[in-house]
């Protein structure tokens, strides 16, 4: 967005300002906010898990996007997933800590409505996902919305579904605040492995599998014992309403900040040696995806 298109917020003139993808808000407006400036990271970068870099193409690229924030005058910067701090240390970027993103439980709630659909996923459509749904969608009743909803109407598919999925985009870890939003709406979730927290148990809040195989299983299973469905998504509800419940979350938040307990945003030279090397494999597959395109025109 351009200056023009968020200068209302100079109006305003909040004490707090929040923002998500600051690294795409104009200089021209952080410059002009007397308040404190937020911005909450909400894109999956690569991150340690059990000691070893999780990564693809796609969360590389998002965070090469996202390291122009330390041209942004932002008083404090979070990111919602704590396993990759570790890398953005390494590339120099001092963040403020993690935010795990919290639900607004008021919108995102159990509705009493009939169950039409057998599972549910909302989410663009790749390569990985459909590895996954492409059985379940010749069996079983299966509503796939791929973008342009939320809110009230997404909560009402959520509350129609028996089983609702959460299947990352790419084969790596992450952790969407997706899961939570759907355990919020009382879902009960079937998820591929999330970076390991202390917030979102498997096995307690949601079932967790590692492939399609198990997928196919945990479906057949858990569609025939809606009893069980219960039990598990009554957890994650419970889970969500004690502990990431955005009034709550929020608020501690703000006292947090004014109370100077988090560390000011900070950047210093990167002293991580292979990020040159992602400099360039970007480039190079950049190209090969260039090359590739003027080969499927000219046959």
């Amino acid at each position: 967005m351009e200056y023009e298109d968020l200068s209302c917020l100079e109006e305003i003139d909040a004490d707090f300002n929040i923002f998500f993808r600051g690294e795409f808000v104009p200089e021209t407006l952080l410059g002009k906010l007397r308040g404190v400036k937020i911005n909450l990271s909400s894109e999956p970068f690569p991150r340690y898990i059990d000691n070893k870099l999780n990564y693809t193409y796609d969360s590389i690229n998002r965070y090469f996007a996202f390291r122009e924030i330390k041209h942004k005058k932002y008083d404090y910067v979070f990111h919602y997933d704590e396993a990759s701090l570790p890398f953005l240390k390494k590339d120099g970027l001092l963040l403020s800590g993690a935010f795990a993103f919290p639900v607004a439980t008021e919108v995102y709630k159990p509705l009493e409505i009939e169950k039409s659909w057998d599972l549910f996923f909302i989410g663009r459509s790749t390569k990985h996902r459909e590895e996954h749904f492409s059985y379940l969608k010749h069996i079983y009743n299966f509503l796939h919305i791929a973008h342009g909803i939320w809110g009230p109407p997404l909560v009402e598919y959520v509350n129609m579904s028996k089983i609702c999925l959460n299947i990352h985009a790419e084969n790596e870890v992450s952790w969407e605040p997706r899961l939570q939003m759907l355990l919020a709406s009382g879902a009960f979730v079937i998820s591929e492995k999330i970076t390991p927290n202390t917030l979102l148990r498997p096995g307690v809040d949601y079932v967790e599998i590692s492939s399609p195989r198990e997928l196919r299983k945990a479906v057949e299973y858990y569609l025939t014992h809606p009893d069980e469905r219960k039990r598990i998504s009554d957890n994650g509800l419970q889970r969500v309403k004690d502990l990431l419940d955005a009034k709550d979350v929020f608020s501690r938040l703000l006292s947090d900040l004014g109370e100077n307990r988090y560390p000011k945003f900070d950047y210093k030279q990167s002293d991580f040696r292979i990020f040159s090397a992602f400099r360039v494999a970007k480039r190079v597959v950049k190209r090969l995806r260039s090359v590739g395109d003027v080969f499927h025109v000219k046959s």
